[in-house]
């Protein structure tokens, strides 16, 4: 009997991460216009922001059905195994609903559903804490009731490189973009407990980045922690960030990882964030 570690698309794991953490990844629906796309199995991150450029039109993302939860459950169940499935913020889809209703209908009580409170990095990092538990040999229960306690810690900032997107998605209007482009305009954005929620912005990448600084300087960060720095599909602009993180005195260890396509399709292409916990 193993303990498993399940999460979904949405935490935006690469490939490589996937195997080296040892973790099962449900994938999400893409619809770009009529074709349909299992996230990270029929498309990768490359291909989702090279159509999404060349789209006039914002995807759409549908979540795992609770029979697609149930197959998966079903065969871990068979083994023995024990489940911790850390799923996307249930005040951002109802993805975490599907896992619970196909839990209910497995009838086994070693499936244990836990609300990250966030998305992409910063469930991926819950996801980590998870695995570093499992590894301690803690049983499914333990880790299930470790990463809860730690979830209300767990923070996201990112920075929006282009307001085209939030736009498109009806996330602010279109005289709002156009005059925010001319100006240079990047919102930063955060994840706690669970909600999206704009925390200001920026004329120009430096003094976006200066701010998301000040925010980290001012927080008292949990450095033994996993913690992570991501791009949506600009490692260069990731860099640079990171480059300007280590020359503010942000003295942190993190991993590198990518935001994915249901994030993507919100804030585009050039955006970059931190995923860290607070103590």
């Amino acid at each position: 009997m193993a303990t498993v570690i399940m999460t979904d698309s949405t935490s935006d794991i690469t490939a490589e991460h996937i195997k080296e953490l040892g973790v099962y990844v449900l994938p999400v629906i893409v619809n770009f216009g009529e074709k349909t796309y299992r996230d990270t199995v029929d498309i990768n991150t490359r291909q989702f922001f090279d159509m999404l450029r060349e789209s006039d039109v914002n995807p759409t993302t549908s979540q795992p059905t609770p029979r697609d939860f149930l197959a998966v459950f079903e065969q871990f169940k068979q083994k023995g195994d024990e489940v911790v499935y850390i799923g996307v913020s249930s005040a951002l889809s109802g993805t975490l609903q599907s896992a619970r209703i196909a839990a209910e209908m497995s009838g086994y009580d070693k499936i244990y559903i836990v609300d990250s409170l966030s998305a992409t990095l910063g469930l991926e990092i819950l996801v980590r804490y998870a695995c570093i538990q499992r590894d301690m040999g803690k049983s499914g229960a333990q880790v299930a009731r470790a990463v809860e306690e730690k979830a209300p810690k767990g923070r996201l900032i990112a920075v929006v490189d282009t307001l085209k997107y939030l736009v498109r998605g009806g996330r602010i209007s279109k005289a709002a973009g156009v005059i925010g482009g001319a100006l240079g305009i990047k919102p930063l954005v955060s994840v706690v407990d669970g909600k999206v929620d704009s925390i200001g912005k920026a004329r120009g990448q430096k003094n976006a980045f200066d701010k998301l600084c000040g925010i980290l300087k001012s927080t008292d960060i949990d450095k033994d922690m996993p913690c992570i720095v991501a791009n949506a599909d600009d490692v260069e602009n990731m860099r640079v960030f990171e480059k300007f993180l280590r020359e503010n005195g942000i003295d942190l260890q993190w991993t590198n990882s990518e935001v994915g396509s249901v994030v993507g399709t919100h804030v585009g292409p050039g955006c970059v964030g931190i995923a860290y916990f607070e103590k």
